[in-house]
């Protein structure tokens, strides 16, 4: 084999390898874009992702059961409203509590159903670092009262 021909070969070899350096070089550029701009939607379907103040909710619901059992807890109402319901008491059945939800800062709304009446009541809450839950019920206003049926 002369240089001439050898020469040939060579040139030809590099431009095949070139051609397809440059094939896999664009192959893996256009992987790596549409990997990089690729977008994935999601369809959740369920509760509420994040949920808004749920202590206070929480504090909410197990203050107002406290209090409409006549038993009122100390660490979720404060010593106000329990001196208060001492004095003139309040009892409620509560059949079931329909929906519960934070209003804005420090209020929640409740709605439940009692001995066949629907009941609706806005709660007030004491917001402290020193209380063992950081709210403390200290409001507790009747909305509205719708009659029921009653067997």
């Amino acid at each position: 084999m002369n240089f001439d021909e050898f020469k040939t070969t060579y040139v030809n070899e590099n431009k095949r390898l070139k051609t397809v350096l440059a094939l896999t070089l664009i192959l893996t550029s256009l992987t790596t874009l549409s990997v990089a701009f690729q977008h994935r939607y999601f369809i959740y379907n369920g509760k509420s992702i994040f949920e808004e103040r749920p202590t206070a909710v929480e504090v909410c619901k197990r203050a107002f059961e406290s209090l409409a059992s006549g038993e009122p807890n100390s660490y979720l109402v404060t010593d106000e409203i329990i001196e208060l319901v001492e004095k003139e008491p309040f009892n409620l059945r509560v059949d079931k509590i329909l929906k519960l939800e934070s209003l804005e800062k420090n209020f929640c709304k409740i709605i439940l159903k009692s001995d066949g009446d629907l009941l609706s009541f806005k709660i007030g809450l004491k917001e402290s670092s020193f209380f063992p839950f950081h709210y403390k019920l200290i409001q507790l206003d009747q909305l509205a009262i719708v009659k029921g049926e009653r067997k």
